[in-house]
């Protein structure tokens, strides 16, 4: 250490012999030909203006050897607080607890190197989903997650359903007599969260979710008769799979009804397989997979007329697109093979990622 320190002074002491050269031979060459009345002048005078940049010189010295005096006397990996032009107020201080790098949500800044007690969004991922189908018409979901280790995600959602036909209905009067009218408040709302296991660099992901599902289907004899805040719980299960070539996905989520009359459970599941242009050498084509998706709804227990079945059974083919802007593009569409909603399906997506 004694030895680093030494050099540090002969180094500062050389730099100093050399800043002072310098700047003699800056201040003295633009003292002599500031005015071309300089050239005449008497020995004297140019001996008056010599003591006079002596004299800067050695102010110069001085304020040199005080900032290096500084340096030494600090500890190892500190840093100098900066201070304002009065040099009384601070205006830079090293973090410590605090982090000046998040926003108002707590999330930390990506490309700071600061750790705080925010969240760092380069763990966080999710999506937008803009969804509609022939059964269930428009919804809206968002999913994400939140890396916890280098293995396990926490991971969060809202589904949110806008079939009227899942609301609150109400009845009115008609040209034909009287009619029940489905109406657009207590829609299914859907919100869970979980944990999500990934392995072998994120190729397969296994997540386990419960949802709590408020509304107005599930809970009474008539649908929409009441509107409830958490009639009913949705245990899911996602199993996602993808590499370079092949990606799938099987989904089961089982709706079960726990207020009031618990008057229906559902049980909803799909599984898509695909493949992608790099299997076949493809390249310069927009097209991020395609495949075969199998859609599945069933009405699992009725505790009203105990009349239990398959609502709808679809299969067909899908493609997805890749879009700018971390966007995706995907239709489905093909035969019910139940064929009591319709005997044909379609179902479209657009996905934002994050």
């Amino acid at each position: 250490m004694s030895v680093q320190l030494e050099s540090e002074k002969g180094w500062r002491k050389n730099s100093t012999g050399n800043i002072r050269k310098c700047l003699s031979l800056l201040i003295f060459l633009g003292g002599a030909c500031s005015s071309p009345a300089a050239l005449p002048q008497t020995d004297a005078d140019l001996g008056k203006k010599l003591e006079f940049l002596e004299a800067r010189i050695a102010e110069l010295e001085a304020r040199l050897e005080k900032t290096a005096g500084g340096a030494e006397d600090r500890k190892p990996g500190s840093e100098p607080e900066k201070t304002s032009a009065s040099g009384a107020v601070p205006i830079l201080k090293k973090v410590t607890d605090a982090n000046p790098f998040t926003d108002d949500a707590g999330w930390q800044n990506t490309d700071s190197k600061v750790h705080g007690h925010g969240f760092d969004s380069s763990k966080f991922h999710g999506g937008v989903t803009l969804k509609q189908d022939a059964f269930f018409g428009f919804q809206t979901i968002l999913d994400a997650g939140y890396e916890i280790t280098d293995h396990i995600d926490f991971t969060f959602y809202s589904w949110l359903w806008t079939s009227p036909n899942f609301g609150r209905s109400r009845v009115i009067s008609g040209p034909n007599g009287t009619q029940v009218d489905a109406g657009g408040n207590g829609l299914w709302t859907e919100v869970g969260m979980g944990l999500n296991f990934h392995f072998l660099q994120r190729r397969i992901s296994i997540n386990p979710q419960v949802g709590i599902l408020n509304g107005a289907l599930l809970s009474s004899q008539v649908i929409g008769r009441g509107i409830r805040a958490a009639e009913g719980v949705v245990p899911s299960l996602t199993i996602n799979y993808d590499d370079d070539y092949f990606t799938g996905q099987g989904y089961i989520a089982y709706y079960a009804a726990i207020r009031d009359e618990r008057a229906r459970d559902f049980i909803h599941n799909w599984v898509n397989v695909g493949v992608k242009p790099a299997l076949f050498n493809l390249r310069n084509i927009p097209i991020s997979s395609v495949g075969v998706h199998w859609e599945h709804l069933r009405f699992h227990v009725d505790r009203i007329d105990g009349n239990p079945g398959t609502l709808y059974n679809w299969i067909g083919p899908y493609v997805e697109f890749a879009l700018p802007l971390h966007l995706a593009l995907r239709f489905a569409a093909g035969v019910d093979l139940k064929g009591d909603v319709a005997d044909e399906f379609y179902q479209a997506s657009i996905k934002m990622h994050f």
